[in-house]
C-alpha cells in the first residue's frame, strides 16, 4: 500500500549517504543486506530498498464514470462496457472500443481480451468500419484480428512473441506444454489440446512466430510429430511452410 517516491542510481545514493543533510528525513535503510546495489528506491512509507533492478507494470481499469451518470449501459464483469460484435454498447448509436469496453461476442478459441495498445487500435478501426456499415445498411464480417489474439513486445531486449492461449487461458488442466529453452538465446513454450497446437510464447530470435500463427489458426492435428515439434535440428517453418 505504497508508492515510489524517489529513484536513485548507485553514485546518487552514496552521495546522499555521505551527505547526511540532504538524504531523506525519517527514512529507513532496507539495503544493507548489500554493500552496494545498481539502484535504490524510496517509497512513500519511508523506506528505501536497493534493487537489481526494476519493473513498472501499469494495470488498466475502464474508466466508465464519465458515462454513467443518466445512462444505463450493460457493464461486463471487469466493469467495461459490454460491445457486441459491432463493438455496439447496450444503448443505441453508441460505440465502445479499447480499454473502456469489454467484448461480449463468443470470442474465437484462440482470442481474449487484454487491455493493450495493440488491441485498442485494432478495436478502434474496426468499430469506425462497423459504425460506417450500419449507417449505409451495410453487413459486415468479424475482423480477423479477433480470430487469434497476438502481441509483440520487447523485455531486457529480447523479441518476446505471445499468441493465442499462451497461458493456457481457460483451458483448465486440459492441456500439455512443450519447451525448448537455449540458455542465453531463445525460449519456446508451446501450449497443446487433443493434439492442437492453442498458444504459444516466443522468447528471443526463433523465427517461429509466423509458422506457429498458423497452425493455431488452421488447428491442425499435431499428435503424430510429438516433441520433434520443437526439435531444434528440424527446420519447421519450411516443413510448414
Amino acid at each position: 500500500m505504497c508508492e515510489i517516491k524517489e529513484i536513485y542510481h548507485q553514485e546518487e545514493f552514496k552521495q546522499l549517504k555521505k551527505i547526511s543533510l540532504t538524504f531523506p528525513k525519517d527514512c529507513q535503510d532496507e539495503s544493507t543486506d548489500k554493500d552496494t546495489w545498481p539502484v535504490y528506491i524510496e517509497l512513500t512509507n519511508e523506506k528505501i530498498y536497493g534493487c537489481d533492478f526494476i519493473v513498472s507494470a501499469t494495470g488498466v481499469m475502464p474508466n466508465v464514470k464519465p458515462f454513467l451518470n443518466g445512462n444505463n449501459f450493460m457493464l461486463g464483469e471487469d466493469g467495461g462496457l459490454k460491445v457486441d460484435d459491432h463493438m455496439r454498447t447496450s444503448l443505441p448509436n453508441i460505440y465502445a472500443a479499447g480499454d473502456i469496453c469489454t467484448a461480449s461476442w463468443q470470442p474465437s478459441p484462440v482470442w481474449q481480451q487484454m487491455r493493450l495498445w495493440t488491441q485498442a487500435r485494432q478495436m478502434g478501426n474496426y468499430a469506425a468500419k462497423c459504425m460506417a456499415a450500419d449507417t449505409l445498411g451495410d453487413s459486415i464480417d468479424m475482423d480477423f484480428c479477433f480470430e487469434l489474439f497476438a502481441h509483440v513486445t520487447k523485455f531486457f531486449n529480447y523479441k518476446v512473441v505471445l499468441l493465442g492461449k499462451y497461458n493456457a487461458q481457460g483451458l483448465g488442466l486440459d492441456h500439455e506444454l512443450m519447451l525448448r529453452c537455449t540458455k542465453g538465446q531463445e525460449y519456446v513454450k508451446v501450449v497443446m489440446q487433443n493434439g492442437r497446437m492453442m498458444g504459444a510464447i516466443l522468447i528471443g530470435e526463433t523465427d517461429l512466430e509466423e509458422t506457429f500463427e498458423n497452425l493455431i489458426l488452421n488447428q491442425m492435428n499435431l499428435s503424430a510429430y510429438g516433441e520433434d515439434l520443437l526439435d531444434p535440428n528440424i527446420d519447421i517453418e519450411d516443413y510448414f511452410d
